[in-house]
């Protein structure tokens, strides 16, 4: 699973994410950043592969590493000061850019408490799960976008990551959109970019006499996820899996996924099966 570059500088309709990331970066400067959410949803989905999510996204989620507070402000400063941001409520997370795109930003890093969440300043009445983010970081993609710009995006394993931990932490409070985008990464595996790694790293599938294509993708998913997790984040996914697909259980993931129930709870099952594999 190799993480080479992926040039989409011919999408002219990414010329808005080229000039964000540009006016980003001035202000980043040094921080190490990358793009999450839905925008690495449609970059890896619909731009790279052609496959179209079924809904648009407006906003762009930018996930950050910071060693403390302090720095996050700092940048936050630098680019209002640029011009090209401007403040978006009174969050300190959320700033809009051009006067039309919704930026949120996902600090995490130095300024982690040790359960993995974020207490916001001044007050710490605002507090924010980051659990995932830094192991993300280290399975990012370059992309090359308008204009010879390059960014880091997530890979979609760890996007898929992302979006079961999002599910768990506001299923309540967002219904069905996370569990819209993990069914849509989870049935798209292979067509965006893995069918021929089919072949070398789960060809035991082809030989089942059931064999389901999108089964197999939801395999190789768990497969790549437990390759760019370390163990105790393993540990994390395995228990929300095992939860998910117990026949005794809530099942509420399957039920906020949209597909039939029983397609969910298959594929669910076969990303737990990938994920535990034993790994060469």
């Amino acid at each position: 699973m190799k993480n080479t570059l992926l040039d989409l500088s011919s999408k002219t309709e990414l010329t808005y994410l080229s000039e964000l990331t540009r006016a980003f970066r001035r202000g980043a400067q040094d921080l190490p950043f990358f793009v999450a959410g839905a925008t690495a949803r449609d970059v890896l989905l619909q731009y790279a592969h052609g496959i179209h999510p079924g809904r648009d996204t407006r906003d762009a989620d930018i996930a950050l590493m910071v060693p403390d507070w302090a720095s996050f402000r700092a940048l936050r400063s630098r680019l209002i000061s640029d011009g090209n941001f401007m403040p978006n409520g009174t969050v300190m997370h959320k700033l809009l850019f051009s006067g039309r795109i919704e930026v949120d930003f996902i600090p995490f890093g130095g300024i982690e408490e040790p359960d993995r969440t974020l207490v916001w300043p001044p007050d710490g009445s605002f507090t924010m799960e980051v659990f995932g983010f830094r192991e993300a970081f280290g399975s990012t993609i370059p992309v090359r976008l308008p204009a010879g710009e390059e960014i880091q995006v997530v890979s979609l394993a760890a996007l898929a990551v992302l979006k079961l931990l999002a599910w768990k932490a506001r299923r309540l409070t967002a219904p069905g959109k996370d569990s819209y985008d993990l069914a849509l990464i989870i049935r798209n595996y292979l067509e965006a970019g893995n069918h021929e790694r089919l072949y070398a790293d789960a060809g035991h599938l082809l030989d089942a006499p059931d064999f389901d294509y999108e089964l197999a993708g939801a395999w190789l998913l768990g497969h790549d996820i437990a390759r760019i997790l370390p163990p105790d984040a393993r540990t994390v996914i395995a228990h929300i899996l095992k939860e998910q697909v117990d026949p005794h259980g809530t099942a509420w993931l399957v039920g906020d996924m949209p597909i039939v129930a029983e397609n969910g709870l298959a594929l669910l099952k076969s990303l737990e099966e990938g994920l535990l594999a034993k790994r060469d």
